[in-house]
């Protein structure tokens, strides 16, 4: 499969009629953060087209999560999509005095490095705002590891690097593991690669969801585990 399962759920930013960033609803995710930095923080999601914006090295990229997902409304990436979430963060920030936390991506992943720019920009702006997510994008991927389908081996690489350098400096703000990237000190893994971390807590029914967990934006966890859905 070369991109989103379901086209008919995704959505251009300049016509959508409704907010892009959403309150969680996902039973997974939680509604409100409890424990650790981000608590008394809203949850809020935002949902990106699949594959065409994601490497195609991604470890998951025949059994994505996003297959599961029908009802979801997915955005495609464009300027005109920045320029819309610009103007909610703002409305979010001002809002949020407690602070909101923003999960990127339920689905798909950083389409450029301009985008990951557009979110450290957003970070020194809007004070009150703080993300968490996960990512494909590898700085050290081989061009062999490639196939020529959603974003090539450049762009990775690239994109990789850039969300790398913003992690490291905004880490209690922008939490963003790198999924089955092994040697990184900071992962999230599949346990088919590894048996080398702490599994998802709320995955094995230890915790109510993402909200009353923690465990992905705490430093001290050097590597997460999920068991593939």
């Amino acid at each position: 499969m070369n991109g989103c399962k379901y086209t008919h759920n995704v959505f251009g930013a300049t016509s959508y009629k409704f907010d892009l960033l959403k309150r969680s609803t996902n039973k997974k995710l939680g509604k409100w953060v409890t424990k650790g930095r981000h608590k008394g923080k809203p949850i809020y999601t935002l949902h990106l087209e699949v594959r065409k914006n994601c490497p195609s090295s991604c470890y998951h990229w025949d059994n994505c999560y996003d297959d599961n997902m029908p009802f979801a409304h997915r955005f495609k990436y464009s300027k005109s999509l920045m320029t819309r979430l610009w103007k909610e963060l703002m409305k979010l920030d001002k809002k949020h005095q407690q602070g909101f936390l923003v999960r990127l991506h339920v689905g798909g992943d950083f389409p450029s490095v301009e985008y990951v720019d557009f979110w450290e920009m957003a970070l020194l702006t809007f004070p009150n705002l703080s993300c968490y997510g996960y990512t494909h994008h590898h700085w050290n991927r081989q061009p062999h590891d490639i196939s020529n389908v959603g974003i090539g081996w450049e762009d990775e690489v690239n994109i990789g690097i850039a969300i790398k350098g913003l992690r490291d400096r905004h880490w209690d703000r922008f939490s963003v593991r790198f999924s089955d990237m092994l040697e990184d000190k900071l992962s999230a893994n599949s346990k088919e690669l590894t048996d080398n971390g702490i599994t998802c807590p709320e995955q094995l029914g230890k915790t109510a969801s993402c909200g009353t967990c923690g465990l992905c934006w705490n430093k001290d966890v050097k590597s997460v585990l999920f068991i593939t859905h």
